[in-house]
């Protein structure tokens, strides 16, 4: 099919609560239609989040619905809000480095942005369209964006940006495993009007606007100041340094102060264009505090006002006035096999792979992280609300029998002669226990088979960029990561990348079907196609997930409302922050 099709607020979407996904031929060919999270609403205190709800399908594209004018003289608030989070990640680095979302969405202003049920809609880019070999994706950009220096956002920035991130040399420059694969991929890139830039991949990549959005698990849709750059290198590491300790954005967010390790500092950017999402209350102050005990004494105690917790400390919430309101879908538990297609390690078999899923009992891990927390539902990076998900694709049943019999087929029964399993993982920004239940898959894998597991907590930054080399082969990583609409960057970087050090596989059938799904981009096509994609990968084992979490935000009483954005472990919707 060639066709040129005009991507922005009227079209390309995925709907979640209250409207209707593009489903016609994945209903047709028999897969379900993805499921969407329900709304948190602040009022709520006492029960656990409810399941998603299938959308029901629909013959032809629905305009997007368009966001509720917001008065001018909406009043703002003198107040700022406190918001305690457990670590801060790459901090201001530029798109080529480690991002952070629990500050970068809210500082950065993006191309795309996403309303409070992750549809797309124009940001910084009024529209977005493709041609019709399905390779160049070209944003247009409205004329009334600023930084917070008053410079202008022009479309030289966008370049710029784009340039840093995915351009000649970001590849060996770059930390982060999204703009390496983008990189990867681009062919050019050029502003080829005064408010239009373009961007040339060598493989079609359906999956573009999202990755550009502030929805998706990246950062790559923010604009940089090319100004800041100006006189040095688009690479220098000193520039870059100088920005991360005085960075300059575009977003709803102003940074005042910095004090490392400790404080962030927001004022409200008056100037922000985009006035119904721009903050009701003067500005935030982001707090790096690792402790949960301590952040929910800190919301007990009037301290802090949001603050990420589990419902260990939900009673002490509570007692201080405050309330939990849950972020829905927000993150979901990775395990990775790291170079599992070589022969000399044992889950290079199809069998080992798969044992090590019918050994896991999820009912323990719901026990783990507490009712409503953790739901056992999904594959890898894809959830209820990704494209392409179906139930068939949710973690294999617990059965230790099969699972042994799997081992044995493959020549390791009872463990004999496996060696020893290493699994890595960290203490979670995002997740509760997340070295705990590595813990208890180690557990079930010693004792239903045979397995020799040794959990290792290690430093998050070091081991993700342990991932992007070889040196952790032969290892499990057991992670966190960003739930997401739109999966096809994590479907490239894992399956569609022969020379990436972070690739999954080594077949050729799969890096061939891998480009061929996301190639598709009309969406009801494209749910098809990658759900079929997907439902052979979780056959394979190569990855797998046993389910994503829900996180319980603590919130004070002085909070009177505040939704968060589904699919989002970090701080979102700032813009619903109401204070008494």
């Amino acid at each position: 099919m060639r066709y040129l099709l005009e991507l922005s607020s009227r079209s390309w979407r995925v709907i979640f609560p209250g409207f209707a996904l593009l489903l016609v031929l994945a209903v047709a060919c028999g897969s379900a239609a993805p499921a969407a999270p329900q709304e948190s609403q602040a009022t709520d205190t006492s029960t656990a989040p409810q399941p998603p709800v299938a959308a029901q399908a629909t013959a032809a594209p629905t305009p997007a619905a368009q966001p509720a004018p917001v008065s001018q003289e909406v009043a703002v608030h003198p107040g700022k809000a406190v918001i305690m989070v457990g670590g801060w990640g790459g901090r201001f680095t530029p798109q080529h480095a480690t991002n952070c979302h629990n500050y970068d969405v809210n500082f950065h202003g993006f191309l795309i942005r996403s309303d409070q049920n992750r549809q797309l809609i124009p940001g910084i880019a009024t529209d977005w369209k493709v041609s019709e070999d399905g390779r160049t994706w070209t944003v247009t950009l409205r004329d009334d964006v600023v930084f917070h220096d008053g410079q202008p956002v022009t479309a030289e920035d966008v370049e710029f940006t784009w340039l840093q991130s995915w351009g000649p040399g970001s590849v060996e420059v770059s930390t982060s495993s999204s703009a390496m694969n983008m990189g990867r991929n681009v062919e050019k890139v050029e502003q080829i009007a005064p408010n239009q830039v373009s961007v040339t991949t060598i493989d079609v990549d359906s999956g573009v606007p999202y990755f550009i959005s502030d929805a998706t698990g990246s950062c790559q849709g923010m604009v940089l100041p090319k100004h800041f750059w100006e006189g040095v290198d688009i690479f220098d590491a000193d520039r870059s340094a100088a920005y991360d300790r005085e960075p300059i954005g575009a977003g709803p967010l102003k940074l005042i102060e910095q004090v490392p390790e400790e404080l962030m500092a927001f004022e409200r950017f008056a100037e922000y264009y985009d006035e119904p999402r721009s903050l009701k209350i003067s500005g935030v102050d982001l707090r790096k505090v690792p402790e949960e005990v301590t952040r929910a004494a800190a919301l007990r105690a009037g301290d802090a006002d949001i603050a990420p917790v589990s419902l260990d400390t939900r009673a002490q919430v509570e007692s201080g006035g405050g309330r939990i309101v849950w972020g829905q879908e927000a993150s979901y538990i990775r395990i990775q096999l790291l170079g599992n297609w070589l022969p000399e390690f044992p889950f290079s078999k199809k069998e080992v792979r798969q044992a090590l899923q019918y050994a896991i009992d999820m009912k323990q891990f719901e026990g783990l992280f507490g009712e409503g927390v953790f739901v056992p539902k999904g594959w890898d990076f894809v959830t209820p609300s990704s494209i392409g998900y179906s139930p068939e694709l949710d973690a294999y049943p617990f059965d230790p029998e099969k699972a042994r019999e799997l081992m044995a087929q493959a020549g390791y029964p009872n463990g004999e002669g496996f060696g020893k399993l290493i699994i890595n993982t960290w203490v979670s920004r995002g997740v509760p226990f997340l070295p705990e239940s590595a813990e208890l898959a180690a557990n079930f894998w010693r004792t239903e088979l045979g397995i020799d597991a040794e959990v290792r907590v290690g430093d998050e930054t070091a081991l993700k960029q342990a991932d992007n080399t070889d040196s952790l082969y032969g290892q499990m990583i057991w992670r966190d990561n960003e739930a997401r609409v739109d999966g096809t960057s994590s479907l490239r970087s894992g399956y569609g990348t022969p020379d990436d050090p972070r690739r999954s596989h080594n077949n050729p059938e799969i890096f061939a079907m891998t480009e061929q799904a996301m190639a598709v981009i009309e969406p009801a096509e494209q749910e098809v196609a990658l759900s079929t994609m997907y439902k052979r990968l979780r056959d394979e084992g190569h990855r797998f997930s046993i389910g994503y979490v829900n996180v319980p935000w603590g919130v004070s009483p002085r909070v009177m409302e505040w939704t968060p954005q589904p699919m989002a472990f970090y701080p979102s919707a700032l813009h619903t922050i109401r204070l008494k």
